[in-house]
């Protein structure tokens, strides 16, 4: 990197030139504005560098948003303040990053926003294999992957706890100034898509703040490869508030939804807010459209409580089988009291059409709101007594019980309606079409 950033007058000139006007613009607005704490103070330290050579910064900024993977790779090292004579810690730089890009993907609706204890963590863990392939063999053999940057040798062999050793070894070298090396922090950031999204966010953030009115997608900073998508958050009501859902939980699970169910959120229930009441509940959610249920657990002793739900995108009608969609996810939200620490999001298999049941009033069968597994032993269930449930493994979903132990108690339940469904007649459930 320090061959591109010194290079002559004329690969200035270059580099620059592929920079838009309106680029070139935020750029010159951020340089004269105040200097601020966070992310802006990073990315104000690697385009000035104590010069204030302007067409230095546009080459910089040109090459953070180049084509280019290696020298976006190097860019991006000399960003997080890695490469510095007195260097940051990678965790340091992905905490500054998580905040500003909370900040752009909710743009000020979600409340106080915050990095949440997980995301970091979460973040810097999530090209697993990657990192795996590196810390989980001898210092020769680390070395040699680093070098030529290959992933090439097999994880045979490590266990899970071996994963968890050599993912904290990782996480130990990130919380360390100087400790990532160039090689390493290009392993890394080449695996992290979630990353590079954040970046997007951040940027967008810093060099084109949102303006009341905008339009969710003015301004947005893209990075080769990034889904545009990826990077409009969804509109929320500003008087639905969420004691479940953080802004990082909901951005990491609506990178995971239909595309249109991204768009809009509502809250339509929340146990806080509407009472705890079964009745109240399954009218809010009954035939409404696309649904994000979520379930905080009574806390255990020695353990955090547990986040965790589903997506259900078919309306919930009362039926005594089984119904529903292939795009129905679960979903749990490891506290970080271990690794992986953050979301893990479980999707259908074809093994059945167990997708979802929602039933009441019965004497025979069970009076309740279910998602994937078998009658009785559901892969998550809350019943209608609206005190218990359980989640257990289900094959449905390939997944594993969503909460610390396979019977809960339930602390609280919100309901958000992510998709509507329009309906061509109130009273005919087969004339409902999903909106777009």
């Amino acid at each position: 990197m320090g061959a591109s950033i010194s290079s002559s007058r004329a690969s200035k000139d270059t580099a620059a030139a592929r920079l838009s006007a309106s680029d070139r613009q935020a750029l010159a607005t951020f340089l004269e504005s105040p200097r601020e704490e966070g992310f802006s103070a990073y990315l104000r330290r690697y385009l000035t560098d104590a010069d204030d050579d302007k067409a230095l910064a546009q080459q910089r900024l040109a090459h953070l948003l180049s084509d280019d993977r290696i020298i976006q790779t190097d860019a991006m090292y000399v960003l997080a303040g890695l490469r510095a004579d007195k260097p940051s810690s990678l965790e340091a730089f992905v905490e500054c990053m998580c905040q500003a890009a909370m900040k752009r993907f909710w743009n000020g609706q979600a409340g106080q926003l915050s990095t949440d204890g997980w995301l970091v963590a979460w973040v810097l863990t999530r090209p697993k294999g990657a990192l795996l392939q590196v810390y989980g063999n001898s210092e020769s053999q680390k070395q040699q992957l680093l070098k030529h940057n290959s992933l090439g040798i097999t994880m045979a062999g490590l266990d899970d706890e071996s994963s968890s050793k050599h993912l904290e070894e990782w996480l130990a070298d990130a919380a360390l100034p100087g400790h990532v090396s160039a090689d390493a922090w290009r392993v890394w950031w080449q695996h992290s898509a979630e990353f590079h999204e954040l970046v997007c966010l951040a940027l967008s953030h810093t060099l084109y703040p949102r303006q009341p009115g905008s339009a969710a997608d003015s301004g947005l900073v893209h990075l080769p490869r990034i889904a545009e998508h990826n990077l409009r958050g969804p509109q929320l009501d500003p008087a639905h508030t969420s004691d479940l859902l953080s802004p990082a939980t909901g951005w990491a699970l609506s990178r995971e939804l239909p595309e249109e169910a991204r768009l809009n959120w509502a809250r339509v229930y929340s146990s806080k807010h509407n009472g705890h009441s079964w009745s109240t509940f399954k009218k809010a959610i009954e035939r409404r459209g696309s649904l994000l249920v979520l379930v905080r657990e009574m806390p255990d002793e020695g353990c955090a409580p547990r986040v965790f739900g589903t997506y259900i995108d078919n309306d919930l009608t009362r039926n005594p089988g089984w119904r529903g969609s292939s795009l129905n996810l679960l979903f749990t939200i490891h506290p970080g009291d271990k690794l992986p620490p953050g979301p893990v999001v479980y999707r259908t298999t074809g093994f059945n059409n167990h997708y979802q049941y929602f039933n009441y009033a019965t004497k025979t069968l069970p009076n309740g709101f279910g998602v994937g597994g078998q009658l009785e032993h559901f892969g998550l269930w809350i019943d209608s007594g609206f005190t218990n449930g359980h989640s257990n493994a289900a094959a449905t979903f390939d997944s594993q019980p969503l909460s610390t132990h396979t019977e809960f108690t339930i602390d609280a339940i919100e309901a958000w309606l992510v998709c509507p469904t329009q309906r061509l007649d109130s009273d005919d459930e087969e004339g409902a079409q999903k909106s777009a």
